[in-house]
């Protein structure tokens, strides 16, 4: 074993690391998160760690003295200096349907998102929240997107390194809630996508992430608390719908109740995976584009996740850029919201066109954050997808885009967005602006919901079987519609 040292701020932490291992596996496993968008494949060059004594393996240190974490492998003791990403999940949900406590004791409900982890803490019984906690996803260490974090599963220990990671930040985020109480939570409910239950439940989800794409369960599944090795009588995994709509989508449309709607409406998480499900006349039509991580920042070169000191606000003023940023901090990066802002007001200056070329090699909105040519075509790739989905959708429903009723935009993204940006970029049709409503985490609320009441609990088992998922690469009318998408209306 390796001595590290390991500064960060003003603390100082001395870990023990393996000969062999990576530094970013090293810090992730004890709590210090770099951003890691690509797996650890050494091309999104945003795990950089200063080497300040001693040597590595696998990495040589550029002109400012830094390495890449993912690459560089323990030889023998040396002493680093990194900083550590901090961010929480979204805990905030606006829904009209309302929550009926019909359970006993104390319970939890956890969005197991790509990005984050949010939990809510919950009396049973009268429906009380008592507590909300969130924090980084620490799979992040294996890859910004599922795809990544699939594909480190080739090697079959990282499918119970990452089992590990999420259970005990799940561990810790219900302790938090827990707050010194000594009760045991009766129940557990736990969402997300097909990829991050497998994972949780310490299930190899590599059939996910090739053809004919099937995941090993998609029902619902219990297990005891003690086989996961967390504070819970029962922990309940909500059903799935597909490979790429997960138990978070089945929340989703519970929380919003939309199979009880008279309208047509059409609800989307806009991440990584566009998920969408469009209800009208009765029927569920659910789709998942491959929208890309510029959403999430993850392949934008100055990109950040939901972070402190990520860019979340961005408008245009006389004097130049007026940013918000999240916590209050510097911008050291962007995050999706603020690039949404950002492309919006290039558009509105002229400085981008209708065809995405941008003006300038650079454009800068603070000394050390920018966008690039590349950055904008990454997000027209992900607006365009997301709005070829959206299409097939109204289309498979024989729907208009007049005709729909209401967006519903769940999710972290869709909470911080701004309507009018996202209808003058085209993530949105401009017609659907004002009919556009940010609803927030649906995946936790309808994890509440499931927690509380048993028939709300079965009625996700309905939806799941309700739901008719299409396949978008089937679709001959996909490519063009994706191809419009790209362009700047």
């Amino acid at each position: 074993m390796a001595k590290i040292t390991v500064r960060s701020g003003t603390q100082t932490r001395t870990l023990q690391g393996a000969q062999g291992e990576t530094l970013l596996r090293l810090l992730t496993r004890h709590g210090v998160f770099l951003p890691a968008r690509c797996g650890g494949r050494g091309t999104c060059k945003k795990c950089r760690v200063k080497l300040l004594s001693g040597s590595v393996e696998g990495a040589s240190p550029d002109e400012e003295g830094c390495i890449l974490a993912c690459r560089a492998r323990i030889a023998g003791d040396c002493t680093i200096e990194a900083e550590s990403e901090r961010g929480t999940g979204l805990e905030d949900f606006c829904f009209a349907r309302r929550a009926q406590g019909r359970g006993e004791g104390l319970g939890a409900a956890l969005d197991l998102g790509t990005t984050t982890l949010a939990l809510l803490l919950a009396d049973r019984s009268s429906g009380k929240v008592l507590a909300k906690e969130s924090c980084l996803n620490p799979e992040a260490a294996f890859g910004s997107d599922v795809l990544s974090r699939i594909k480190a599963c080739e090697d079959k220990k990282a499918v119970f390194e990452q089992q590990a990671l999420v259970l005990v930040k799940t561990r810790e985020l219900i302790e938090r809630a827990l707050a010194g109480r000594e009760e045991t939570l009766t129940r557990l409910v736990v969402t997300g996508n097909p990829t991050m239950l497998h994972l949780f439940a310490g299930v190899d989800p590599t059939p996910i992430g090739s053809a004919p794409f099937t995941p090993v369960f998609l029902q619902e599944r219990v297990f005891a608390g003690s086989e996961l090795a967390l504070p819970a009588n029962e922990v309940l995994l909500l059903p799935s719908v597909s490979s790429y709509i997960g138990a978070d989508v089945t929340a989703d449309i519970l929380a919003a109740d939309l199979c009880s709607s008279k309208e047509n409406v059409l609800l989307a998480d806009l991440g990584t995976n566009g998920e969408m499900v469009l209800f009208s006349d009765g029927n569920l039509y659910a789709a998942s584009t491959a929208a890309g991580p510029a959403l999430e920042g993850a392949c934008i070169e100055c990109g950040t996740g939901g972070v402190e000191g990520a860019i979340s606000r961005v408008r245009r003023t006389e004097q130049g850029f007026a940013l918000e940023t999240i916590g209050g901090a510097p911008p050291k990066g962007i995050a999706g919201s603020g690039l949404v802002d950002a492309v919006a007001c290039l558009l509105r200056s002229g400085e981008l066109d209708e065809t995405g070329r941008l003006a300038k090699e650079r454009v800068f909105f603070s000394p050390n954050v920018y966008l690039t040519q590349e950055d904008i075509r990454a997000f027209q790739l992900a607006k365009g997808a997301i709005r070829a989905g959206m299409r097939a959708l109204l289309r498979h429903a024989g729907l208009r885009e007049e005709e729909l009723s209401r967006l519903l935009i769940a999710g972290g993204l869709g909470y911080h967005i701004d309507r009018a940006s996202a209808a003058t970029t085209g993530l949105i049709p401009p017609a659907w602006e004002t009919r556009t409503h940010a609803v927030g985490n649906g995946s936790l609320y309808g994890g509440y919901l499931a927690l509380l009441d048993e028939g709300c609990r079965a009625e996700c088992g309905k939806i799941a079987a309700r739901c008719k998922t299409l396949d978008l690469a089937a679709d001959p009318a996909f490519s063009d519609d994706f191809m419009d998408g790209m362009l700047f209306e």
